[in-house]
């Protein structure tokens, strides 16, 4: 940071409520979005009020800074990202004001979908819908028009906006709807009672005189060159904003991209939740059939008609078997399509309708699935969402490149649009992927270009340059509903001709000092669409000692100096940063998805998955130092990631952020070492046998005031967390001859190598008892390698990779002859199975370590193999039972679904229910630090709470870390799957003695 960013931020410290950062690494996980753009800012400010916006903008004003809006930086046209001070809304400013019978006030941070969760016990809905509902926000919607499928009968965002509280360039606060032009006579009977002052009284006056007499004069040009035939967001939007005596100010604000101002609060109009409505999916083996059937689609008025094409369908297939069963292979394309009515009936009739005149005109179409239900019509309208931004997964050479996704021409034009694009693909030899809003003429193409071409700013320019003439020629806009930002801008000349000198002129009136998100919609730079490309990965090589090195200078084609301590390639973690598109699907808090813990419980940018990948990116390409990768602000957004896994599996691209935050927290271990709580935690398996040999004096250590005080102040354990047990003795010790006596290579059935970890063989000796009973009561022989140690998971997820791999190079060492001999390896622990299939492959470089991950396996998936193989008894006995099943995140990571729970399901009158409220939040050590024992409580307060329930036996899971969060302040106990099983089989009564009494049944809603 230099003189100039240091003593911007220390006067803004003191001016805000909320926070401002500069620190590198916040810069850089900032400098993208969701577009091909890339631009460091001078830093972020975080406001909490519009005060603190004022007073930002009054500051940004005074020392000529730019300042960017933001909201989820989900956008693709790169509005959202500029070299000023990014002002993100989404951290504090996401609340609701007021809600009325038919309009509700927000801040701008506010997700969409989070609104009309609030607004459906009202029986109310925010109409506009884009596919990323679940991300965008209110602002982001405000700031580029935003629509959706649903645009054809609803609009897209101007229509729905009463007025918008905004923050003007020199910090006036200003609330402007449809603004009466007997403003202009002073006083105003329209402001009698206006209690926004005097000033900004004066403010909306001379907005309203200045905007009005720009309109009037330039009504025709407007006219001529904003005709109404098609979605348009490009450019300022000024047709019908100076109509029947009034300016409509929404109407020109909305699609402004926060060049006009900063927008601090929205009253909204909402809609009656749409009761009645039904929806078809309809397959053509050509995608011309399809775009034909647009237009007898379109003469019926449905309320949805979207064209997806044949790459899509493919992704739908792999994504949802559902969807696999729907849609046929040799299907080229798809319509959905939606009517509504007054009641079933009519909107059925209507549906029937649109079929039957498509079938009449295509024979071949297929209709594979019609819906009516809430739950049936969600659940095609998935589709769209759920495959587009599965797109960056294709595999090849090249990617989808969002640089021209958002035409728009008038919905007659649409089948001669899609033949002219295709000639221009032709010519520059790419192929593009297309999804269509059809019946509003709006589409979004994605060619398919390398990296290296996505990078060449020629090539970019070429192929948008005639796509957009072709778009031009049919009466139709650059942009329907992206917006413009840094891929379009550059483009609106051309489109608009001498309009836009008044855009120009709108700039002026609202920004003469242009501070506001400047370089969009109003720019003079001809190469802005090429200037600030995100750059391709790079070439790297590695130094001796990089954290010791000074400073790196912006990579060349070299690349930076970077030691990684995993086993990977420079290179090849650049690919793996890289796949990041900043898509935003990780800033979800959908309730189905689990994605990010830390991010649910705290949306601020740099929880997010995506920031990570950003920040990793800016090390490799040397714009962010191996000093400042491995500095104290690195390390706090490093311990934003516990190493769940989640991240991976629901990324679109699949993109692995847990490894690179092991690598971030490594680079700090190496440069800093680690903090006493966290190498004393992550070694806890190394004090087992000491406390197992003194248990009767470490459990009243352990349960006593006195000795929770102590562990608080001495290892940094929280005096409230509570805490297992030692054993008296540990199952390795207490393990018979027969056990450990190793397998001859002709036994058979091979017998099964059971790899303990250490919270079984130390403080649950029972569950690996119970596990052991089991096999053998199946027949299959069982062998514990008494030279087994922990799995080292803790060690690896704090980072502390040196001491992690002695331990996985002495496992493997134990374990390798048994798996080249074709043994199956089991854990009882999903953390053990995944830190040996996973984590070890690219720990240690062992020619054994591929071999031990391939062998290794988590118990339930063993057993359910059994059973799926008709070798599995299931002579269970009945449980009377109501136990509530979590499951644990790395055993979703192991994507194996949940065996153990399915085996439970045998078990007669045992009544399982599955408690889908997310992460534990444990997450190893992470939750047994007094640093993290209060975020850890609220990531699984959820879980927690339904623990608390008198109405079950007991909780379950495959977890030894979930099973200690799921037992923080409840008597409800939580046993292994294992152990109900074992209990079933009649194999450990004794298990029974642990399950609470229960009077009552649960009740399920």
């Amino acid at each position: 940071m230099d003189d100039r960013q240091r003593d911007i931020f220390e006067d803004l410290g003191g001016l805000l409520e909320g926070e401002v950062r500069g620190d590198a690494p916040t810069r850089a996980m900032y400098a993208t979005d969701a577009s091909l753009h890339q631009i460091r800012p001078l830093g972020v400010a975080f406001p909490k009020s519009t005060r603190d916006v004022s007073l930002l903008a009054r500051y940004a004003a005074d020392e000529s800074v730019p300042l960017i809006p933001r909201g989820a930086g989900t956008g693709l046209a790169g509005q959202a990202i500029g070299a000023g001070i990014i002002v993100d809304f989404s951290r504090h400013m996401r609340g609701f004001e007021w809600v009325g019978p038919d309009s509700v006030r927000v801040q701008p941070g506010l997700v969409r979908d989070r609104l009309n969760e609030f607004l459906r016990p009202y029986g109310r809905y925010f109409a506009p819908d884009p596919s990323n509902s679940a991300l965008t926000t209110i602002g982001g919607m405000l700031g580029v028009d935003a629509a959706g499928s649903h645009s054809i009968r609803i609009g897209s965002m101007r229509d729905h906006v009463q007025s918008i509280e905004m923050v003007l360039a020199g910090g006036e606060i200003v609330e402007l709807g449809n603004e009466p032009l007997d403003l202009l006579r002073w006083p105003p009977e329209s402001l009698a009672g206006d209690a926004s002052g005097d000033g900004a009284a004066t403010t909306r006056r001379t907005l309203v005189s200045r905007l009005a007499a720009l309109l009037g004069e330039n009504e025709r040009l407007i006219d001529e060159r904003q005709p109404p035939l098609v979605r348009n967001c490009a450019g300022y939007f000024l047709r019908g904003v100076l109509t029947d005596g009034r300016v409509n100010f929404p109407r020109l604000l909305v699609g402004s991209e926060g060049t006009l101002g900063l927008f601090t609060a929205a009253t909204l109009h909402t809609s009656p939740l749409p009761a009645y409505r039904a929806v078809a999916l309809l397959l053509f083996g050509e995608l011309e059939a399809a775009v034909h059937a647009v237009r007898l689609v379109a003469r019926r008025q449905p309320s949805a008609c979207d064209l997806l094409d044949r790459r899509l369908l493919s992704l739908a297939r792999e994504a949802d078997p559902r969807f696999a069963e729907l849609i046929s292979p040799a299907a080229e394309a798809a319509l959905i399509v939606e009517v509504t009515g007054y009641d079933d009936e009519q909107a059925a009739d209507g549906l029937r309708q649109v079929i039957s005149d498509v079938r009449r005109a295509c024979p071949d179409v297929a209709v594979p699935a019609e819906a009516s239900t809430p739950g049936e019509v969600e659940f095609l309208w998935s589709l769209p969402g759920t495959v587009v931004p599965l797109l960056t997964r294709l595999k090849g050479a090249t990617r989808p490149m969002p640089f021209v996704e958002d035409v728009a021409v008038p919905p007659e034009a649409l089948h001669e649009f899609l033949v002219e694009a295709q000639k221009v693909f032709q010519r520059h030899r790419v192929t593009a992927t297309l999804y269509s809003h059809a019946a509003a003429g709006q589409v979004h193409l994605r060619p398919f270009l390398t990296p290296e071409q996505a990078g060449q700013g020629h090539v970019l320019r070429g192929i948008a340059g005639e796509l957009y003439r072709a778009v031009f020629a049919l009466g139709g806009t650059v942009s329907g509903e992206h917006g413009d930002g840094l891929s379009r801008t550059s483009f609106l000349k051309e489109q608009y001709g001498p309009l836009y000198d008044v855009f120009r002129e709108v700039k002026d009136i609202f920004d003469p000092r242009n501070v506001l998100n400047p370089g969009k919609i109003i720019s003079d730079a001809p190469d802005l669409t090429e200037r600030f490309l995100r750059p391709p990965p790079l070439e790297f090589r590695p130094l001796e000692s990089s954290l010791q090195a000074e400073a790196c200078t912006p990579a060349a084609a070299t690349g930076p100096l970077v030691e990684l301590q995993l086993r990977w390639k420079p290179e090849e973690l650049a690919a793996e940063a890289a796949r990041c598109n900043g898509c935003g699907v990780c800033r979800t808090q959908a309730e189905h998805l689990r994605m990010c813990p830390f991010f649910r419980h705290d949306p601020a940018e740099e929880a997010s998955p995506r920031a990570k990948a950003n920040v990793t990116r800016h090390l490799l390409s040397g714009s962010l130092t191996p000093e400042e990768f491995a500095s104290p602000e690195m390390k706090r957004i490093a311990n934003l990631c516990f190493n769940c896994k989640q991240c991976r599996l629901e990324c679109p691209s699949n993109v692995n952020i847990p490894q690179m935050m092991i690598e971030a927290k490594a680079a700090h271990v190496a440069a800093h070492g680690l903090r006493r709580a966290d190498w004393i935690l992550s070694r806890a398996h190394s004090f087992g046998a000491l406390g197992c040999s003194a248990a009767f004096a470490a459990n009243w250590f352990v349960a006593s005031p006195v000795g929770r005080w102590l562990l608080q102040e001495l290892f940094g354990i929280h005096r409230l967390r509570k805490l297992p047990l030692f054993a008296r003795r540990s199952f390795l010790r207490s393990a018979g001859r027969n056990l450990l006596r190793a397998p001859r290579p002709e036994d058979r059935p091979r017998a099964a190598i059971y790899f303990v970890d250490h919270y079984a063989n130390f403080h649950d000796p029972e569950l690996a008892q119970a596990f052991v009973a089991i096999l053998r009561h199946n027949r299959i022989p069982v062998h514990v390698p008494p030279e087994q140690t922990a799995s080292g998971m803790a060690m690896v997820s704090a980072g502390d990779l040196e001491s992690a791999r002695e331990l996985a190079l002495e496992n493997v060492r134990v374990l390798a002859e048994f798996a080249r001999e074709g043994h199956p390896i089991i854990c009882t622990e999903p953390a053990a199975a995944l830190c040996l299939k996973h984590e070890y492959p690219i720990l240690v470089d062992h020619t054994d370590v591929d071999v031990v991950a391939a062998r290794t396996i988590e118990a339930g998936a063993f057993l359910l193999g059994l059973h799926a193989e008709g070798r599995l008894r299931t002579d269970f006995q009945p449980l009377d039972l109501d136990v509530g099943y979590h499951t644990p995140c790395h055993l979703k990571a192991l994507e194996q679904g949940t065996p153990l729970a399915r085996l439970l399901s045998l078990i007669p009158e045992l009544r399982l229910h599955r408690i889908e409220k997310g992460c534990s939040g444990m997450a190893g050590a992470y939750g047994l630090t007094k640093q993290n024992f209060a975020t850890s409580v609220r990531l699984g307060w959820d879980l927690i709470d339904h623990m608390r329930s008198d109405r079950l036996h007991a909780g379950t899971t495959e977890c030894s870390s979930c099973k200690i969060q799921m037992e923080q302040g409840t008597a409800t106990p939580t046993l292994h799957p294992l152990k109900l099983l074992a209990l079933a089989y009649g194999l450990m009564p004794e298990i029974r003695r642990k399950l609470k009494p229960s009077t009552r049944k649960l009740v399920v809603t």
